[in-house]
């Protein structure tokens, strides 16, 4: 099972559509980066001509910090299609052209479905994080490391009811990491809803584009279920949103956070490594 796990992350990162995915996503966090540059006038980046230091700090224009403008709305909007490119259709192609056939007579069905289940998760993390990770160093050589201050939580969009915004006041790089572990983990079980639909369609696009469909689903579920934009007792149910690192319209909540993330990696385990594992397979 190891060497089979070895190959297909292989695969996975050498695939030429997981590079272009990343470049695309890092591209495209630029734009944000270009925007916050803009609109924060870089005299001020300094305590002596500057008393709102504290006001333009890293963790509130890098792209998790920014919630308005092109390059944030953009990439937050289409990264379910960002972490299905690289390596989300791989399963689905696979089974056409029988290469299944050929790996599971030398590994078997246990070691080829357990490593196409980790190489998709790696790899749908990875497309997520690694262009936030550029914006964030990237915005360090513009804007000051400084310690983010409650009085300017308008300015950050991170309130009292904002998931973890104890944490952004207190250890912001703390905050950071959590943020980026927590996109990693639930983007990588959204590239692996591919996997399991891979079981009854055989179209690639439709497998790619699906998580998206999902989210749009949950995105615009919202609007039949909260009547009041106000009520701060809602909490966001869509990735789009929730996986922001600033609160978009709704505070995020653990609880949905890791239910909803429970139910995708429960259902994508059952169907991948078990209903499918158990049926024909050429």
């Amino acid at each position: 099972m190891k060497n089979t796990i070895k190959l297909e992350i292989h695969k996975a990162i050498k695939n030429k559509l997981f590079v272009i995915s990343v470049l695309l996503g890092c591209a495209i966090t630029i734009l944000s980066l270009i925007y916050q540059v803009n609109v924060s006038s870089l005299d001020f980046a300094t305590i002596e001509k500057n008393p709102m230091i504290s006001a333009y700090t890293v963790f509130s224009t890098w792209i998790g910090g920014d919630g308005y403008s092109l390059g944030a709305s953009v990439y937050f909007f289409i990264f379910p299609l960002l972490i299905s490119i690289p390596y989300g259709w791989s399963y689905c192609e696979e089974k056409k052209n029988g290469y299944i056939g050929a790996v599971v007579v030398k590994a078997g069905k246990t070691s080829y479905f357990w490593a196409k289940y980790i190489a998709v998760f790696l790899t749908g993390g990875l497309a997520m994080v690694i262009p936030l990770i550029f914006n964030f160093l990237l915005a360090m050589l513009f804007f000051p490391v400084a310690t983010p201050q409650p009085i300017y939580s308008t300015v950050y969009g991170i309130y009292y009811s904002s998931l973890m915004s104890d944490l952004f006041y207190t250890s912001p790089f703390l905050y950071v990491f959590f943020y980026l572990t927590l996109d990693f983990v639930y983007c990588g079980l959204l590239a692996c809803i591919c996997l399991a639909v891979s079981r009854w369609i055989r179209q690639k696009w439709v497998v790619v584009i699906l998580p998206l469909f999902i989210c749009l689903a949950l995105t615009y579920g919202q609007r039949f279920i909260y009547t009041s934009p106000m009520t701060i007792q809602y909490k966001q149910t869509s990735p789009l949103y929730f996986l922001h690192p600033v609160e978009i319209q709704y505070p995020a909540s653990w609880f949905f956070i890791l239910i909803s993330a429970l139910v995708i990696f429960s259902t994508t385990l059952l169907i991948h490594l078990v209903w499918e594992r158990s049926h024909e397979i050429y």
